[in-house]
């Protein structure tokens, strides 16, 4: 990961909390996602755009993905995995988005994308009719959630092993499992059988994100986080675009008591995400909060409390901007009711 001083991290940080938007002046990253080879039936032109939407899925950057698909939609609209990749933005694998609406949301994408299919007005190679079929079992109307998933994960066993020069295939297989609700990160078998793929697909591109992505969720446990420190020392430098690329290796450091790394990465995840809300106009409750969280802990097991103290400047000057703006809060109330109280539980008395 990218290495900051503490005076530089200082600095980083207090441009960012003191006066939200001035980090969109920072370094613009915005296209750098890690790479992929992906070939489809669509047109250069949607490729591209289509493509990044994929890079942007391997790091659960679900809005910026879904405006690439939407974008390759647009360009050729008989693009079939342009439907698939909007779908699977609603994904929602590890849980990362709170509550239902993703279920009903990705299983209204894929209704759409059958109706265009029945009618003739998509195209498809037989590689990519797999994984329609596969988004299809990820959205089956009238089965449960957690079935669902189990479909969803037969299915990309199957493709991945049908395809097996696919890397795609195999990193999306592997997540399918990550997200089972019977996957248990402490049990050797469990964590094998999903990170067995994603360790070749990681052999053959060290910039995959999903690769990289997946392997730091298979081994999130003190029991297996020295496997991951390898990816967690990459992960954020091939996709520091993604605020959560840049979080995701503190899962890892979290583990291993590594506090001052722990903190940098959330440092630099909060100010991505400062710059992607601001480049795209969306509302200020988007920013990534969860890194926030993680960087207060860190912060206190540091005892670095002046930088905590900011933390808390920040929350009420995001709380004052919302209300004057008359934004839609999100779930900013209830995460910055929770890390106001973990900060006064954990100051020194």
């Amino acid at each position: 990961m990218r290495a900051f001083s503490a005076c530089a991290a200082a600095i980083v940080l207090g441009l960012v909390l003191a006066a939200p938007g001035l980090a969109q002046d920072a370094p613009d990253d915005s296209l750098l996602l890690g790479t992929i080879d992906f070939p489809t039936s669509g047109s250069a032109e949607a490729q591209t755009e289509f493509v990044t939407g994929v890079l942007a899925l391997h790091s659960f950057w679900y809005e910026e993905a879904r405006d690439r698909f939407l974008a390759a939609q647009a360009l050729d609209p008989a693009f079939g995995m342009a439907w698939w990749g909007e779908a699977m933005t609603h994904d929602n694998a590890l849980g990362t988005v709170p509550g239902n609406a993703n279920e009903i949301l990705g299983a209204e994408v894929v209704a759409r994308m059958d109706e265009l299919d029945a009618a003739g007005e998509l195209r498809w190679s037989e590689r990519e009719g797999a994984y329609a079929n596969a988004v299809r079992r990820r959205f089956t109307p009238g089965v449960a959630p957690g079935t669902r998933r189990q479909d969803y994960a037969a299915a990309m066993d199957e493709l991945a092993n049908r395809y097996p020069e696919d890397d795609e295939a195999a990193a999306f297989a592997s997540l399918a499992l990550l997200a089972l609700p019977t996957f248990d990160r402490e049990h050797a078998l469990h964590v094998v059988a999903a990170a067995s793929r994603l360790e070749e697909v990681y052999e053959r591109n060290r910039e995959h994100p999903g690769a990289l992505h997946y392997l730091l969720h298979a081994y999130d446990t003190s029991t297996f986080a020295m496997m991951g420190l390898r990816q967690a020392r990459v992960y954020a430098d091939i996709a520091p675009a993604s605020s959560h690329a840049l979080h995701m290796p503190s899962h890892i450091f979290r583990h291993l008591g590594m506090w001052a790394e722990v903190a940098a990465s959330n440092e630099d995840s909060y100010a991505a995400s400062v710059r992607w809300q601001e480049r795209t106009g969306r509302p200020l409750h988007m920013r990534d909060f969860h890194a926030i969280d993680w960087l207060l802990d860190a912060y206190l097991r540091l005892e670095r409390f002046e930088d905590a103290r900011r933390i808390m400047d920040e929350l009420d000057a995001v709380e004052a901007a919302i209300r004057s703006r008359g934004e839609p809060w999100g779930q900013f109330p209830e995460m910055a009711e929770m890390l106001r109280a973990y900060y006064a539980t954990m100051l020194p008395q």
